[in-house]
């Protein structure tokens, strides 16, 4: 048991932000985590249980026991929980050793042939790294310091024993100009137009436009119409949404413009998408009867 406990909880560094560091989480079947998803990228530990993740693409992902896996940040998807689960969290915003960012750049030419949310198994030290984090959580041991330490040690290990390939499969979808992808997912909802992205990130239109080309490997335009179609998609599936609510939460200022969209990115109407989010929302729920409510991430 850890001594001096209450000098401890008292502390000016205790920490209470849960929203990055690592916690430790037990979920019920059907329970609720927190991802916190649009602040801060989250790799998971899977200690028991298991997690299932879906993208808007039909991507899906489960995730067992002894293993991991990265969320990044604004990562669209729907998860559940089938049976009683366990794991440890750790969130992180921006890495903040220049080793750890140094040789995440040098994963870049390892990138290409990678598909999203990449799983990887425990391997030890992590698995005796991560029961310490339990362990250490558990007596209440919550100081940033040790989380700031952690966190080193966790990237450490990372490089010490697993390959360069094995990591670029788990981080390749935050590789490449961090700050200024971060800048771009953060705030590309928030403008009106794409000058006003530019203007945010201190750029020229030109410069701005060849620098999202290479990091996102498509114009702006292009990616954030793929975005927005990723969450439109994603909110068609609500039973109770309406062609009106989609309009007001996506800034679509006229029926016209709406369905130009839809039929641009879907190739169907606003009503017809809608049924069809529908139709496999419900056949996803038919299928997963045995489980659990769905959760948004």
């Amino acid at each position: 048991m850890m001594l001096y406990k209450k000098e401890h909880l008292s502390c000016i560094s205790y920490k209470t932000d849960e929203s990055d560091g690592f916690r430790h989480i037990k979920v019920a079947e059907g329970g609720t985590i927190e991802f916190h998803r649009d602040s801060v990228h989250n790799l998971v530990f899977m200690l028991d249980g298991g997690i299932h993740l879906d993208t808007p693409d039909g991507l899906h992902r489960k995730i067992g026991p002894n293993e991991m896996v990265l969320v990044p940040k604004s990562c669209v998807f729907t998860y559940y929980v089938r049976e009683n689960s366990e794991m440890i969290i750790f969130s992180f915003r921006i890495l903040k050793s220049v080793c750890d960012k140094l040789f995440i750049q040098r994963m870049l030419e390892h990138q290409e042939g990678f598909e999203p949310l990449g799983v990887l198994p425990f391997r030890q030290p992590i698995e005796s790294f991560i029961h310490t984090m339990v362990f250490y959580l558990n007596e209440g041991l919550n100081c940033e310091h040790l989380h700031e330490i952690k966190e080193k040690e966790l990237f450490l290990l990372l490089r010490a024993f697993y390959s360069r390939r094995e990591l670029t499969k788990l981080f390749h979808e935050i590789l490449g100009e961090a700050d200024f992808r971060s800048l771009v997912v953060q705030n590309f909802m928030r403008v009106k137009n794409i000058g006003e992205l530019a203007a945010l990130a201190n750029m020229g239109r030109t410069t701005f436009d060849s620098k999202f080309k290479t990091v996102f490997g498509m114009s702006a335009r292009q990616w954030i119409l793929v975005q927005i179609a990723k969450q439109v998609k994603m909110k068609a599936m609500d039973p109770d949404i309406t062609i009106s609510d989609l309009m007001d939460e996506f800034n679509f200022n006229s029926a016209t413009h709406f369905n130009w969209f839809c039929k641009k990115q879907f190739k169907c109407t606003p009503l017809e998408l809608i049924r069809s989010c529908r139709r496999i929302a419900a056949a996803q729920s038919g299928k997963k009867s045995g489980g659990s409510k769905k959760k948004k991430g």
